[in-house]
């Protein structure tokens, strides 16, 4: 596992950042049925029935107040392409992981499965579109297969839909995190590594793990062209940050104008497929808004031929 995908999962195997993304940001009525305080990681190294290992992402056993048990299943997604098939990923690693507390025998012959909760943690760029229940994946079939689906949906948190709300809770370490990662500069990023700093004085562990995210997803996504030196403690990360201020408000500014572009490109090819076949269904909408620049000069150049907006965008404009 290379150093990127580890400081993602440094921090998610924190009980700290897993409750913080529970309290604030996940909001549900059976979130008060939970023993926090039991909280605690499992095992992820599944074995499947070849046996072959796989690496899942991060699992938690939850204590009920009832007496029983719920587990989250997190599953981190941080490329900037969303996975079609994600649903079909959740679906595999419930298996394995009922499979695995079948075999460490956390579950006693006869007694009913817990519930599994899967969360996907997104922190790409595009808005999220994939499918979020594997049944969703499954082409048309007769009627009377219907009740053959496979049922199993996910929970999305979405980082940069939360955090364009604007109502992600101030003191949270798990909002903090995201908003690092939607951060809206130079100075923004310092303020909001100092506030880490601040709320992870008792947790050395933590501070750490937040420090090494930054060294290694944050800093190389904001400053490629910038040789780091090796740097592990949050307040030193924020003063070499005004060393390289100028590099960072650069290339701050061009990604704003790649976004700006992409915005552009959506809407004179929203305007030209409205001229062309008129008003457009939602669908066709949302997948302009959460296209990549290049997706949206494919469908540009295919409209140019085109006689339907099937023959845009295939079977999934309508």
């Amino acid at each position: 596992m290379n150093k990127h995908d580890a400081s993602y999962r440094s921090l998610f195997s924190n009980p700290a950042i897993v409750r913080g993304l529970f309290q604030g940001i996940i909001k549900a009525p059976w979130l008060e049925l939970l023993d926090w305080e039991g909280l605690e990681p499992l095992p992820t190294d599944y074995i499947s029935d070849k046996l072959r290992q796989r690496q899942g992402d991060i699992a938690w056993r939850l204590p009920r107040l009832d007496g029983r048990d719920v587990y989250l299943l997190l599953m981190i997604e941080h490329q900037s392409t969303i996975d079609f098939y994600m649903a079909l990923r959740i679906l595999t690693y419930l298996g394995l992981l009922y499979e695995a507390l079948l075999a460490r025998k956390l579950i006693k012959p006869g007694e009913p499965l817990p519930v599994v909760m899967p969360i996907v943690i997104y922190s790409g760029v595009p808005r999220w579109n994939a499918a979020l229940n594997v049944s969703e994946l499954i082409g048309p079939m007769p009627h009377g297969l219907r009740r053959y689906l496979p049922q199993l949906q996910y929970l999305l948190v979405d980082e940069g839909a939360l955090v364009e709300t604007g109502k992600l809770p101030q003191n949270n370490l798990t909002a903090l995190l995201f908003r690092l990662e939607r951060n809206r500069g130079l100075h923004d990023v310092e303020d909001l590594i100092q506030k880490v700093y601040n709320y992870t004085k008792a947790d050395p562990i933590l501070r750490r793990a937040f420090a090494s995210w930054t060294r290694y997803v944050l800093l190389p996504r904001a400053l490629p062209d910038v040789d780091m030196p090796n740097v592990e403690d949050l307040l030193e990360i924020k003063d070499m940050l005004t060393e390289h201020s100028r590099s960072w408000t650069h290339q701050w500014k061009m990604e704003g104008l790649v976004e700006g572009r992409k915005e552009g490109q959506a809407t004179i090819l929203h305007s030209q497929l409205a001229r062309k076949f008129g008003p457009l269904p939602d669908l066709v909408q949302q997948r302009l808004k959460n296209a990549s620049s290049a997706q949206l000069e494919t469908w540009s150049l295919a409209l140019l031929d085109a006689n339907s907006m099937e023959d845009v965008f295939g079977d999934e404009s309508s």
